[in-house]
């Protein structure tokens, strides 16, 4: 039965390029006697068939050879991605101080001199191989990280989709940008028969573990009995999410509810201020609760409320949106967004994609770090 190192062995597929015949050999009997898979080229252009119809874990590679050299040959591998991370060793008679400049200078691993002492050789390949081989392990792992958050951001499409819809004359519009394949935002909107809801809130933390813990944060919604006022169903929420949220993570939120009256009640747990456009001026909201951590802060959540009027808008953000930074390294703020808001209520059209527009425009080309959500109710 073979050992484990004889099946790595004899999975590694070595290419060995030399125009001389007795060189190619004597390499091709020293690495099949260790177990290791070889293939052979006399040139760099023998050796581009070789790579197009096999997989080659390790290159052993002669310096002077005609048509293309090998220094020229390592390059050319370089440059492409497929290739970028091959083990490529130059065996070569150059003089080492020459020689081994030019080869890392040309991307090359190694370099070893003719005539080899071949249990350095061998040592030497052993360990390009091995690494080769935990390279692979972390790319077909990144590989299927990374289809695993494409399907998660599919399932966090129906858990928080963009919504645009009218009620009561009222147009209420969401939207959702996450920084990473899937993010820890969250927001919604949604109506009753005499009221509209309106929730935002900001996980800590980027990717899968924020994700699930605003999947935990919507589950808590759906389990809202219809008759609880707004203090209740904030303190439904806290209680539970207290419960099951880890003790390095924390997050902040606003519930705000309008009746047909339209009278705003709302509830801000550490989160931005709400930003309301009323009469030509746009003013932040007041009241801030504690934001929900994994302990018991006996946080006093006292509604807030306010009169609108016909033609107000208002206006909800998580904070990766005031925390955007320009190329100045200045943050945009939320006098920077209530000034972005009331510029784009002005400018007239889509107000949640023009605020979007103006924080990219911000920004510059240091691109948003943070997932970012928003909601804008326009009555």
């Amino acid at each position: 039965m073979k050992s484990d190192l004889e099946i790595r062995k004899a999975n590694h597929n070595i290419l060995i390029v030399d125009d001389v015949p007795e060189n190619v050999e004597l390499l091709k009997y020293l690495l099949a006697s260790e177990g290791f898979n070889t293939f052979t080229a006399f040139s760099a252009e023998e050796a581009r068939l070789i790579f197009v119809n096999t997989s080659i874990d390790a290159l052993l590679l002669d310096v002077n050879m005609p048509v293309q050299d090998g220094f020229s040959f390592c390059r050319e591998l370089r440059g492409m991605d497929a290739y970028k991370l091959l083990p490529i060793l130059f065996i070569t008679s150059i003089d080492r101080e020459i020689g081994f400049e030019e080869a890392m200078k040309n991307g090359g691993d190694d370099f070893i001199n003719k005539p080899f002492n071949k249990r350095e050789l061998v040592a030497k390949i052993h360990s390009v191989v091995r690494i080769k081989d935990l390279q692979d392990e972390l790319t077909q792992e990144k590989a299927k990280f990374e289809r695993e958050l494409i399907a998660a951001r599919k399932v966090q499409d129906q858990l928080i989709p963009e919504k645009k819809f009218i009620w009561n004359g009222i147009k209420a519009q969401t939207l959702f940008r996450p920084f990473f394949q899937i993010g820890g935002d969250f927001v919604d909107c949604w109506a009753d028969a005499k009221k509209l809801h309106i929730v935002i809130a900001d996980c800590s933390g980027h990717g899968p573990s924020a994700a699930l813990i605003g999947a935990m944060f919507k589950m808590q919604l759906f389990n809202l009995n219809q008759t609880m006022d707004l203090k209740e169903r904030v303190d439904y929420i806290r209680s539970n999410m207290e419960i099951v949220l880890p003790e390095d993570y924390s997050i902040t939120f606003c519930y705000a509810i309008l009746d047909q009256e339209l009278n705003l009640t709302y509830i801000n747990g550490g989160h931005p201020a709400p930003l309301v456009y009323m009469e030509g001026e746009t003013k932040s909201l007041e009241g801030r609760s504690p934001m929900i951590m994994g302990i018991d802060l006996h946080a006093k959540d006292e509604p807030r409320f306010i009169k609108l009027k016909p033609g107000s808008k208002l206006f909800l953000y998580t904070d990766g949106a005031s925390e955007a930074m320009n190329e100045s390294s200045t943050f945009l703020g939320e006098d920077g967004m209530a000034e972005l808001f009331h510029q784009s209520v002005n400018e007239g059209g889509e107000i949640l994609k023009l605020v979007q527009d103006k924080i990219l425009k911000f920004c510059g080309n240091n691109p948003p770090m943070d997932d970012m959500a928003m909601v804008c109710i326009q009555l």
